[in-house]
């Protein structure tokens, strides 16, 4: 039996409003909204405001990452969500963003991340086992 140790949501967003994508401090307001709404585990952010324009972050979470990268002259952000929690959180996240951004069209690739089969996870338990 095979198990998926993380998803990876990467996405590229068009038509998405200029005014949003060029502030750093309103898209930092959504992601941080994200890891809220789906109940993710905040560790650290960072975020940075390009000048004339534009937007870059990253919020590092227990379970990995969401980040973003804004081109508000084309209406443009690449995003990325990462977990390795429930798979569902990351969708849930995900899902949020898309609809704070509203944008036209919307490219999305899901990688599922570690499928290892679950004997492979029992042999490499027991072979790094501690014993008390």
């Amino acid at each position: 039996m095979a198990k998926t140790l993380g998803v990876h949501i990467v996405a590229d967003l068009y038509g998405c409003d200029p005014e949003i994508l060029k502030s750093a401090d309103r898209m930092a307001e959504i992601f941080e909204g994200a890891v809220r709404e789906a109940k993710l585990n905040k560790l650290s952010s960072h975020f940075h405001q390009f000048y004339p324009y534009g937007a870059t972050g990253v919020i590092v979470i227990s379970e990995s990452h969401l980040s973003f990268h804004t081109w508000p002259e084309h209406g443009y952000v690449a995003i990325d969500v990462y977990t390795c929690g429930a798979h569902e959180l990351a969708f849930k996240a995900f899902d949020y963003i898309v609809d704070k951004l509203n944008p036209s069209r919307v490219e999305k690739d899901v990688h599922f991340r570690g499928v290892i089969d679950e004997s492979e996870e029992v042999e490499f338990a027991s072979a790094y086992s501690v014993e008390a």
